[in-house]
């Protein structure tokens, strides 16, 4: 795994926002050269993970750290792809070099915490670190040439050529290029350090012929990656993004110490499920509204903010209407989520915090918008719905918050001294 600074000047904006920008803007507008984290697989040399940075940090790079664990299939296809982005397993060894990035207490602490073994060859010895040195020359002589506003090699070679002046791409661009090279081109064609094998097909025999080293479960990789955040101990759990989640963890805390803050730990591409710290041990926290599995904060938060503006007057919105508002939200839009989350413009930790300090009430669970349960601070009297029922009735999407349940059939109730 390492960084490499960019052969090319870029705009340092979304397109989304640049598209906006009046001309006048545009011209002052800062360009410059984006960094780039790359980690690669040395069996098969294929690519497992691809980030944009501003600058060289521990952060960018504990999130290219994580994107190996996961198959990137949604985000190549966000990209136009037409390749799968598969790849992906636990780490056996990490070989990086001796950065600022890397040494930090905050990468190789994720690192320690992972069980992996990490590697830091002495510096300028680049040749111990080949496999990743090869693809940074492989894609600054394939990609790079194609690329306007590219700045070569040398400013020998650059000579007079205009680098700055020329600078177009913007960040959601240059990813999606990136990708494109990465799991359409370079995946796919032979490399000569396999024997004429494709990294696909490198990849394919040998996951066949070995397997891949075991990824960490859940709860290891939210400890490991998730946002730390405070949050308050209440009846119903701790809320987080609209969102309440418990546990019986949870549950046993507050009705010791109902005054109290929990350290947690979120995965913002799942807002299924967090892990929350309780005395000395983590435990997973079931959001108590279903059918966020997989839900993404930043298309919880545009669902959440469209519908507050339309029902302005509404303190509280129910579970099942924002679920209906995310999968009504554009595959334009998640397409936009996914690519940036690659890009410098991520969500950040400040970012959370201002959200969360304007999600005042949180969503309504199915039960107590049906009037089935009452919010409560005892959570025994609440009989708090940690996952769904199965087997459970569907709702109906369709269906409209402000509908009133069907009336319920009355029936006798017999006792024993009922005269009938």
């Amino acid at each position: 795994m390492d960084e490499n600074r960019l052969d090319v000047v870029s705009l340092r904006i979304l397109t989304g926002i640049w598209d906006h920008l009046p001309p006048d803007r545009q011209e002052r507008f800062e360009a410059g050269r984006r960094w780039l984290y790359v980690a690669i697989d040395c069996a098969t040399r294929c690519i497992l993970s691809m980030r944009l940075a501003e600058t060289p940090n521990s952060g960018d790079a504990i999130k290219a750290l994580r994107d190996i664990f996961v198959d990137k299939t949604p985000i190549a296809q966000a990209a136009g792809c037409e390749s799968t982005w598969h790849h992906h397993g636990g780490i056996g060894t990490l070989v990086t070099d001796q950065g600022g990035a890397f040494v930090s207490d905050e990468f190789q602490g994720t690192v320690s915490s992972l069980g992996i073994t990490a590697h830091l060859p002495p510096a300028g010895l680049p040749w111990l670190r080949g496999h990743i040195e090869t693809f940074f020359r492989t894609y600054g002589h394939q990609l790079m040439p194609l690329l306007v506003g590219r700045t070569f090699f040398d400013t020998v070679e650059r000579g007079d050529y205009p680098s700055e002046q020329l600078a177009c791409l913007c960040d959601d661009d240059l990813i999606t290029v990136l990708l494109t090279y990465v799991v359409d081109i370079y995946h796919n064609q032979p490399h000569g350090s396999l024997g004429g094998e494709t990294p696909n097909q490198a990849w394919s025999r040998l996951v066949a012929e070995h397997g891949t080293p075991p990824v960490p479960d859940g709860l290891a990789l939210r400890k490991a990656f998730g946002r730390p955040l405070q949050r308050a101990l209440r009846g119903d759990g701790v809320l987080f993004a609209g969102l309440t989640y418990s546990c019986g963890a949870l549950r046993e805390a507050f009705l010791h110490a109902p005054e109290r803050n929990v350290e947690i730990r979120a995965d913002l591409r799942d807002m299924g499920w967090i892990a929350v710290k309780v005395g000395a041990t983590w435990h997973p926290a079931m959001a108590n509204q279903s059918g966020f599995d997989g839900v993404s904060y930043d298309e919880l938060q545009e669902a959440t903010r469209t519908l507050r503006i339309k029902h302005r007057r509404d303190a509280e919105l129910d579970a099942p209407t924002v679920r209906r508002a995310i999968q009504r939200i554009s595959e334009i839009n998640r397409r936009a989520f996914a690519l940036r989350e690659l890009t410098p413009f991520h969500v950040t930790d400040l970012d959370v915090e201002r959200n969360q300090s304007a999600l005042h009430f949180p969503l309504r669970s199915d039960a107590e918008r049906l009037g089935h349960a009452r919010p409560s601070s005892d959570p025994l009297s609440d009989g708090i719905q940690i996952v769904p029922c199965a087997g459970g009735p569907s709702e109906n999407p369709t269906d409209h918050h402000d509908q009133s349940p069907p009336a319920r059939e009355r029936r006798n109730r017999w006792r024993f001294d009922d005269e009938q």
